[in-house]
């Protein structure tokens, strides 16, 4: 990371927002956008399904992914980590410890969510990325990381269940428990 990319970081990790509200930079500059009701009630969702079907994982969210790579650190909506790996101190957290990460649709990230993120996620080796669109009320499951990019993709519309491998487990999440926009 440079050190200009490092200062920016810092700066956004610096500025103060409503819950509600995020902070893009992009190639314009600075964005502040809206969170919808749908995104924060489906991630909710996500992660109460998390906590009560996985045993032995902590359900997280808020949070970003280690190590940086190319001055991109995501922030995925939804994850877990190994409850022996788990430090509720923490806002970070390396990407060999995640199985799988979500990410929930909002109007500005529908770009990003489906064309940018799965090839950061499969660089990294994330064995798992789910893309939960609450515009579509449909989801997105890749699989298998090769080479930068999942060999794997299941879709389904919100009412179906959604299978996750996580260690020796199967998360079952309920989509027709996510809300449409």
């Amino acid at each position: 990371m440079t050190i200009a990319e490092d200062w920016v970081a810092d700066a956004l990790e610096a500025i103060q927002l409503p819950r509600r509200m995020r902070l893009r930079l992009t190639r314009n500059g600075l964005t502040v956008v809206p969170v919808t009701q749908a995104h924060l009630t489906t991630q909710r969702r996500i992660l109460a399904q998390i906590e009560t079907g996985l045993p032995g994982w902590v359900p997280v969210g808020e949070f970003s992914v280690l190590p940086p790579r190319e001055g991109y650190q995501p922030e995925p909506d939804a994850s877990a980590l190994p409850e022996d790996k788990f430090d509720a101190s923490k806002s970070k957290f390396p990407e060999d410890l995640l199985p799988f990460v979500v990410e929930v649709v909002s109007p500005e990230s529908a770009g990003r969510d489906y064309n940018t993120k799965p090839e950061h996620y499969a660089l990294r080796g994330i064995p798992v990325y789910l893309i939960v669109d609450v515009l579509a009320a449909s989801w997105t499951l890749l699989t298998q990381p090769e080479n930068g990019a999942y060999q794997c993709t299941q879709s389904g519309p919100f009412g179906k269940e959604i299978e996750i491998p996580v260690a020796d487990q199967t998360l079952v999440l309920d989509s027709s428990q996510f809300m449409r926009v």
